[in-house]
């Protein structure tokens, strides 16, 4: 009788363990799916939120029914290695090679309901450079710089957009901040460092390091060969596409949270045991400096090329309608066809 009342108490505490297991495991992949789910939703609703805030704002630089004009424009010589920062709120930022030795500025506003001369255009010298400024008329501060650049300086509120256009010689640093809207840079040669609250980044550069952040826009960026520094470049919810020279020596770290995960160097993606996050690491060549990749909600792309010198072609995809920058590989000439046998 004792051993019979054993192997019932034993068999119940199995049966009892089973269920608890299998409850277990169905919460699990519920919170998976939850996961999942809620990821892609907040994927698709973000920017539509940032879409909807934009136009609380007064609009993007182009959309229909906005004025455009009160041009403004700033030249200096900058030495290598100095360093030029844009600060705007409202706008893109387009940053190209210039063809002589002078870094040049040129702005160009655009308004919906307001005065373009609500926002000025202020351009502070210092010892390491230049920064110029989109800030509110009559705002309490109207230096530019690092340390006077704070909220009641910005215009967010005006509804006037700036449009910045900067040609920058061989060597200058570049940094630019705006928090609607995109930035194309092409033809970098030193430090870069950009940030986009709400807008898509394009890169195009042979300098290294760059540190490109976006908000909920996705970033494209062709790079030459690194060097020892640490490099980023993350999206908070969009994708990230970084292409590489076949031979770079660099070390790689990406991550997504939710997302594919692509690489044409043949690294390891390693998949996350519960959960849909994604990740990569390893050494290109003989290593180096590490790139960091970094998505939230978005996928992850790394490509190679094999020629340094890369044609970059301008292209628009998307519904958004996003400029975004194609890189294509020169490629060897097709043979000839073999001569047909008698």
């Amino acid at each position: 009788m004792a051993m019979n009342e054993f192997f019932r108490k034993w068999r119940a505490e199995i049966l009892r363990g089973s269920m608890i297991f299998v409850v277990v495991v169905a919460v699990g992949l519920a919170l998976v799916s939850a996961v999942r789910s809620g990821a892609n939703r907040a994927r698709q609703f973000i920017p539509q939120l940032a879409q909807s805030f934009n136009a609380s704002m007064g609009g993007g630089f182009d959309d229909p029914g906005r004025s455009h004009g009160d041009a403004w424009s700033w030249h200096k010589r900058l030495a290598p290695g100095q360093l030029i920062t844009i600060h705007n709120v409202n706008g893109p930022v387009e940053v190209h090679a210039a063809e002589g030795p002078e870094t040049s500025v040129e702005t160009e506003k655009s308004w919906l309901g307001s005065d373009s001369a609500a926002v000025q255009l202020v351009a502070s010298d210092g010892p390491s450079g230049v920064t110029i400024c989109a800030v509110m008329n009559g705002a309490h501060d109207s230096q530019c710089g690092a340390q006077h650049w704070g909220p009641n300086d910005r215009h967010g509120n005006s509804r006037v957009a700036v449009k910045f256009t900067v040609h920058v010689p061989s060597g200058v640093k570049v940094a630019v901040q705006t928090g609607l809207g995109d930035v194309e840079v092409d033809g970098g040669t030193a430090d870069l460092k950009v940030e986009s609250g709400t807008g898509d980044i394009s890169v195009t550069s042979m300098a290294w390091p760059v540190d490109l952040t976006s908000g909920t826009g996705d970033i494209s960026a062709t790079l030459g060969a690194p060097g020892r520094s640490d490099a980023h470049v993350k999206s908070g919810i969009g994708d990230v596409s970084v292409t590489l020279p076949a031979q770079a020596n660099v070390s790689i770290n990406a991550h997504t949270g939710v997302g594919d995960l692509s690489d044409e160097f043949g690294l390891p993606v390693t998949e996350a045991q519960y959960g849909p996050s994604k990740s990569l690491t390893g050494n290109l060549g003989s290593g180096g400096g590490v790139l960091s990749l970094a998505t939230g909600t978005g996928d992850i792309s790394l490509n190679k090329v094999d020629h340094i010198n890369l044609h970059v072609t301008r292209v628009q995809i998307g519904k958004k309608g996003h400029a975004v920058t194609a890189v294509t590989a020169p490629t060897a000439p097709t043979p000839p066809p073999a001569p047909a046998k008698p």
